[in-house]
């Protein structure tokens, strides 16, 4: 029986501090870990107010640039500034697309410049 006495009293020598060991092990790994997802949950936080700045700063550029691009605001700044204007339906040409490759053909009009400019050309 004191045989049976010592050998626990060893056995228990080492495995009480072991387990005391690996409890305190599992408490501050448990707590490292919830240090971790505390520590990623700030991160997202911040992550998703600067999102939100963004968003809004977009939505802002969109409705200032949608102003600057109205048709109000450029017929305005091209009246103004360049000088521009509508065209007259009178004064508009309309330029056919003609279908395949073909060399362009640019003349003058009248056919006192179509001869002079044979005259040139030929010896």
């Amino acid at each position: 029986m004191t045989r049976a006495h010592r050998h626990s009293g060893v056995f228990s020598f080492v495995l009480i501090p072991l387990a005391v060991a690996l409890i305190l092990f599992g408490i501050f790994s448990i707590v490292w870990l919830r240090s971790g997802v505390r520590t990623v949950e700030y991160s997202i936080a911040q992550l998703d107010n600067k999102r939100m700045a963004a968003l809004k700063e977009r939505k802002m550029l969109m409705a200032e640039r949608a102003s600057l691009l109205s048709l109000q605001n450029v017929k305005g700044a091209s009246d103004e500034k360049l000088g521009l204007v509508f065209p007259d339906r009178v004064k508009v040409i309309y330029v056919k697309k003609e279908r395949g490759l073909a060399p362009y053909k640019a003349s003058l009009a009248g056919n006192n410049l179509q001869q002079e400019g044979r005259r040139l050309s030929e010896p």
